[in-house]
């Protein structure tokens, strides 16, 4: 009886410290709305690429068609990712040049990381 008390006990501990998955829509969606839907949109999509919804924006790739934007499970082969987070101006989006923040704040790069990280779900 004592070790299953304390099975118990580790099990609820170690159940504590788990985080709630990264939502899509009520996390990344508004990051990319207030951030990105000004340059690509459904009305401007520059480089081809939407930020709209999940479906446009997991079907959009980058300027060369071959590469996605987003790898589900890999944010250092994310390519949206990749341009976020580097330090290369003439590279970072959002560009310095928008109306928007730039570059992202840390808080907004860190979940943008964890979603691609969980598998880049719509959730």
């Amino acid at each position: 009886m004592r070790y299953v008390t304390i099975l118990i006990i580790v099990a609820l501990v170690a159940g504590c410290g788990k985080k709630q998955p990264v939502s899509f829509k009520e996390q990344i969606q508004p990051v990319l709305n207030a951030r990105c839907t000004q340059c690509h949109g459904k009305d401007i999509a520059r480089g081809k690429i939407v930020m709209t919804s999940y479906a446009s924006f997991m079907n959009s790739h980058t300027i060369s068609g071959k590469e996605p934007l987003v790898v589900p499970g890999s944010p250092y082969q994310s390519r949206l990712y990749i341009l976020c987070e580097t330090n290369q101006p003439h590279f970072r989006m959002p560009p310095d040049t928008s109306t928007s923040t730039a570059p992202l704040p840390p808080a907004e790069l860190e979940l943008l990381r964890h979603w691609i990280a969980e598998g880049a779900k719509d959730n």
